[in-house]
């Protein structure tokens, strides 16, 4: 058998402005998500939270990332069952912020 991936998306987030992800399919039952950003146009930090689409009490605490730090990954607050879907939603510390990167729910 071969275990099920998690799905991952690419994002292009501007904060402030297009601050969600698009939606990727939780595979897997592991309580947490994982982010990681490619390219900032500045120096900032990205606050990532990851949201169950259809139940949005389901969601996680925040993950944060920044040219010093690409990779985060934050645990979910409840269970966050398999084969939904969630999204990302993003704030930043400063304005104007551009990032780049992979979400996987």
């Amino acid at each position: 058998t071969v275990p099920a991936m998690a799905q991952t998306v690419s994002f292009d987030i501007t904060v402030p402005g297009d601050i969600l992800s698009q939606r990727a399919k939780k595979a897997d039952y592991e309580q947490r998500f994982y982010v990681t950003g490619n390219s900032f146009n500045k120096i900032g930090t990205l606050h990532c939270t990851s949201i169950n689409r259809k139940f949005s009490s389901i969601k996680s605490n925040v993950a944060s990332i920044n040219p010093n730090k690409l990779s985060d990954k934050a645990f979910y607050l409840t269970d966050a069952p398999a084969e939904q879907y969630y999204y990302m939603t993003t704030s930043a510390s400063v304005s104007n912020l551009h990032v780049t990167g992979r979400y996987t729910p």
